[in-house]
């Protein structure tokens, strides 16, 4: 209800703006593609719808699945109207295929949230707020601001860790307080409370510097076929990936630049172990997966120019 309030005013806001300016297109992420959508009708401007996520899930309140069934028909739409569509994968083409409008479609792939190395200054406070010694070992996990992804299976690899290397400690980014609460309580009743910290979300200046003095980085993710931002995180960062084996990983993960393994807790603790004994395999995926971003093309050059001509594809158009 909050979030459909949000884009209510959002969209009175959208509609006021477009109609007192000029604008040469109106841009949508998500959810707010809908939103761009109307407001574009109204106002008579082209809209770029970008979706890379679908949001909106039945749960099991009948208003939350009477919402997100108004909120699919107002996204099929909105998808079909748009003037581009932009998608980070090509099933974005097979999502516009359907409408006849899969010329419309604009593959622009995600680069990582931040490009530069972290500063030395950034990299102190992170070893002193996270590592508390050198002695450690840390491995970390990213979620995102809703939820903390698959932590069951890797909550379930920690005494296994725990048992062959004492000092290990984890690091889990993103989940709400509730939910962080929650888990808290669960590792404090398994004797595990004192190897796990919750951060909570952190901003890319201190994430950065987070995962650059972290030993090894986890991709749990069971869900979903394309690869997540925190994973293109993972390899910008230049640390060993530990991931399960499931479409979103092999999405743009491989043997070349990851340690992929079974998705079970036994075989991820396994893994996390491997890449903690051995120097030389950390040093080799840790390479491999910065050359991955780059024979990809994953820059903010490329980037800023594929987005240019999807504006200028949006602006020409008759």
């Amino acid at each position: 209800m909050r979030r459909a309030i949000f884009n209510l005013r959002m969209l009175f806001k959208a509609i006021l703006l477009a109609s007192r300016n000029v604008y040469t297109l109106i841009h949508g992420v998500n959810d707010c593609g809908v939103v761009a959508s109307l407001a574009g009708r109204v106002t008579q401007t082209p809209f770029v719808f970008e979706r890379d996520s679908n949001f909106c899930r039945d749960g099991r309140w009948s208003a939350r699945r009477l919402w997100c069934r108004l909120y699919g028909l107002l996204e099929r739409n909105a998808l079909k109207r748009a003037d581009a569509v932009i998608g980070s994968d090509t099933d974005t083409i097979s999502i516009l295929a359907r409408f006849g409008r899969h010329s419309r479609a604009c593959i622009i792939p995600d680069i990582p949230s931040f490009l530069q190395e972290p500063s030395a200054p950034a990299l102190n406070l992170a070893r002193i707020r996270f590592r508390s010694g050198d002695t450690y070992r840390l491995i970390t996990c990213v979620g995102s601001g809703k939820h903390i992804n698959n932590e069951d299976m890797l909550f379930n690899a920690i005494p296994h860790v725990l048992a062959a290397i004492p000092q290990a400690r984890f690091v889990f980014v993103g989940g709400t307080e509730k939910d962080i609460h929650t888990m808290r309580k669960a590792l404090d009743k398994a004797g595990l409370a004192d190897a796990v910290i919750f951060p909570g979300f952190l901003p890319c200046a201190e994430l950065a510097p987070l995962l650059a003095i972290s030993d090894v980085l986890v991709s749990p993710r069971r869900k979903g076929t394309r690869a997540s931002s925190e994973v293109i995180d993972y390899l910008q960062s230049g640390v060993p990936i530990v991931a399960a084996d499931t479409p979103a990983s092999r999405a743009l993960l491989s043997p070349d630049n990851a340690l992929i393994v079974k998705p079970t807790p036994e075989a991820l603790a396994e893994g996390i172990i491997r890449l903690c004994r051995s120097s030389a395999l950390c040093a080799r995926l840790a390479q491999n997966g910065r050359d991955t971003l780059r024979r990809e093309n994953r820059t903010e050059h490329a980037f800023r120019q594929a987005l240019y001509r999807c504006y200028t594809y949006v602006g020409t158009r008759p």
